[in-house]
């Protein structure tokens, strides 16, 4: 089932990737705290005074959607959008609002689908009630919800069908893209130079453009993985654990190496996107609010 696959355990690995449709967990635990710390420096003032205060809370608190996944049924729905179950790339089928594609399509298809950008849509215009409202901790609580929301769609795998990589030859790719990747070569990375948050005129459309580039990236994300496993032996490829009575696959530095090569910098690339339009999600809900001091 859909829901299973997007969202059915919680699984605490670092290195490791689990030969089993149910992988989909977005960045991973190390990439989105950073995101969401780095997004903090972006911001204008005062409202970069807030977040800086509170810097340690957005970081922390970013994983916690991921975290929500084993008690809530509908969470793994929001992390994500198939587009291909609505055409061809460029030209996807989808209304833009939730109400339209409902009505077209059905609520049940609509949410196996995935609802990320309407979730953007709907966590922007929460955050900023509650900056409104002067409610510290749940800006707080929806500043680190929205987060992890906007990164989870700089993922090229959260945007098709294909999320792992299961229907080209590419089965655990969503891992090592999103998690072995950053966690390899993250160290390296740099946020400097990627210009300060933007109002976004229009939330739920920005999150549609967001995800049709990831989409757009889909081809180099497979084809760098089956080039980067090429030649190698099995044997050198990888190595099996077992864990739960499951199998792991734990690929080897020479692999990472390779597929890090043939992607040319773009896990960097998305996650210095992500950090930026996280910062200008924030920066967009505070607007709306009316520029309040709520702190």
């Amino acid at each position: 089932m859909k829901a299973l696959k997007k969202f059915s355990f919680i699984l605490f690995v670092s290195t490791v990737v689990v030969f089993i449709s149910q992988i989909a967990f977005g960045w991973g635990f190390w990439a989105h705290p950073i995101i969401n710390k780095e997004a903090v420096s972006l911001l204008p003032e005062p409202l970069k005074a807030f977040y800086l205060a509170h810097v340690e809370y957005v970081s922390k608190h970013a994983v916690d959607p991921d975290l929500r996944r084993a008690e809530d049924k509908d969470e793994g729905y929001y992390h994500y959008m198939d587009l291909d179950r609505y055409g061809k790339y460029p030209n996807f089928n989808v209304p833009h609002t939730y109400e339209e594609a409902v009505k077209k399509f059905g609520k049940e298809t609509v949410m196996k689908n995935g609802l990320v950008p309407w979730r953007v849509g709907w966590e922007v215009d929460s955050l900023s009630a509650a900056m409104k409202a002067h409610n510290v901790p749940l800006v707080l609580h929806l500043s680190a919800d929205l987060g992890h929301y906007v990164a989870d769609m700089h993922v090229p795998l959260h945007a098709t069908e294909n999320y792992d990589g299961q229907m080209t030859g590419n089965i655990g790719v969503h891992f090592r893209w999103e998690s072995g990747i950053p966690e390899h070569f993250g160290k390296d990375y740099s946020f400097t130079g990627i210009g300060n948050a933007v109002y976004i005129k229009h939330p739920v459309e920005h999150a549609f453009k967001i995800l049709d580039h990831s989409y757009s990236l889909l081809d180099k994300v497979f084809r760098a993985d089956s080039l980067a496993k090429a030649g190698i032996p099995k044997d050198q490829l990888y190595h099996v654990e077992k864990n739960d009575g499951r199998k792991e696959y734990i690929y080897s530095d020479e692999y990472y190496k390779r597929f890090n090569k043939e992607l040319d910098g773009m896990v960097e690339a998305q996650m210095r996107a992500a950090t930026r339009a996280v910062a200008s999600y924030w920066y967009t809900a505070w607007v709306d609010a009316g520029k309040p001091k709520f702190w």
